[in-house]
């Protein structure tokens, strides 16, 4: 069943054109895509190339010298948001397995369609977290939280905003053309993590008020007639015309997110392999 539901969900997220994440970067088997240039690089010339740094738990020690913690900050953070991608993108295959699922039917109560939209929700955002830790480790060789707290501000703004760390690199490496095409999408990556507390508010309100309901319905139904039944039938063709419109747009709204994150992840790998890799 497990492998049905799967193998359903890839197929669903196929016809969606929401791609895994390592499918970026490359035009066939051999040739990789200038347009997704950083991913390429990311896959082929990783920051840390030993899967053992991943294991806290390890008792395994690399004959290699140990790396510095700024790089391993960069591999883990780099690993962190490559799972997160890949949760968020199963999340919407689940949605979209939800959306098939109450198609034609005549009653449409499916509370599981806001919990796979929120769970996306909530990876999407927590990935773009990880994507600014990687950026900051890669250009300043700190972590995110002592580049936070540092008290010069970068342009008049705090270091804590989400997008001075991109800003104050362009200062630093000049000409380096990824940086000024991330810093034209910071603004919708902010925007993104500020709509993202709005509708994880909405979406949980919405399933506390339906919980609410249901218990109120079940404690006194109205006795069954035919024009209770009719009424019903009408209200819930308007119901599943509504939830229609909103689950297209729901699912539009996350896969829209989704691939601002491959091309702002693509810019950050570009980056990061660029300062790794110079003299």
């Amino acid at each position: 069943m497990n492998d049905s539901l799967h193998a359903e969900a890839e197929r669903l997220l196929t016809v969606a054109r929401i791609w895994k994440l390592g499918n970026f970067g490359w035009l066939n088997a051999y040739d990789a895509d200038p347009a997704h240039i950083g991913h390429a690089q990311w896959q082929t010339d990783p920051p840390i190339d030993n899967p053992m740094i991943f294991n806290a738990r390890g008792t395994y020690k690399a004959v290699q010298p140990e790396p510095p913690e700024w790089l391993k900050t960069i591999a883990i953070a780099g690993a962190d948001f490559e799972g997160l991608m890949e949760a968020a993108r199963m999340s919407m295959g689940l949605l979209l397995l939800s959306i098939d699922a109450a198609r034609g039917k005549e009653f449409v109560n499916d509370s599981f369609f806001d919990l796979h939209r929120m769970s996306a929700l909530i990876y999407l955002a927590t990935a773009s977290e990880r994507l600014r830790e990687l950026f900051i480790a890669a250009a300043f060789r700190q972590r995110q939280e002592e580049y936070n707290k540092a008290k010069s501000k970068v342009h008049g703004e705090p270091r804590r905003k989400f997008s001075s760390p991109f800003i104050e690199a362009a200062d630093k490496f000049v000409g380096c053309g990824c940086l000024s095409r991330l810093i034209a999408l910071a603004p919708d990556i902010v925007t993104m993590r500020k709509e993202r507390n709005i509708l994880v508010h909405e979406i949980a309100t919405e399933i506390a008020q339906r919980e609410r309901q249901s218990h109120a319905e079940q404690s006194g139904p109205p006795p069954p007639t035919i024009e209770n039944f009719q009424a019903l039938k009408a209200m819930q063709a308007a119901i599943r015309e509504r939830l229609a419109r909103e689950r297209d747009s729901a699912i539009r709204n996350l896969s829209d997110r989704y691939s601002l994150l491959v091309r702002v992840s693509n810019e950050i790998f570009e980056f990061e392999n660029h300062v790794r890799r110079r003299p």
